[in-house]
């Protein structure tokens, strides 16, 4: 059994992140950059890219949406929304009974996309 198949395969995956981003568009923070999106579509896209990632692919195989830095770069994202993206990620996950064996690994992966897909920016507010 893989890891996609220990979270529940790809309807496990798609629970977690209809989940994930129905919590990040309540979000006061993170909310607006979900504005005038297609929650299935971004649905669709998040399980392709962690299929990939669960299965030691790096979320480069399988993914069918456009380069992630092409997708999240113009949205001008920083630091802190990024982390606070993983923060939701974190608590996600524990409460869909990821393992943590999984989880771990997953949120390292993830976290390695920062510089990819921020600003390089920290949070705070422009005088």
């Amino acid at each position: 059994m893989d890891d996609v198949d220990r979270v529940g395969g790809e309807a496990g995956l798609t629970r977690i992140f209809d989940d994930l981003l129905t919590r990040m568009r309540a979000d006061f923070v993170v909310g607006y950059l979900f504005a005038g999106t297609d929650h299935a579509r971004i649905v669709r896209h998040e399980v392709e890219h962690a299929v990939a990632v669960l299965r030691g692919g790096g979320g480069a195989s399988g993914y069918t949406g456009r380069p992630l830095p092409q997708v999240h770069r113009p949205l001008r994202i920083n630091r802190g929304h990024f982390r606070r993206r993983m923060a939701f990620l974190r608590t996600v996950l524990a409460d869909h009974g990821v393992p943590a064996d999984i989880a771990e690994r997953w949120l390292a992966v993830d976290a390695r996309l920062e510089g990819a897909l921020t600003d390089g920016s920290d949070c705070a507010p422009i005088s």
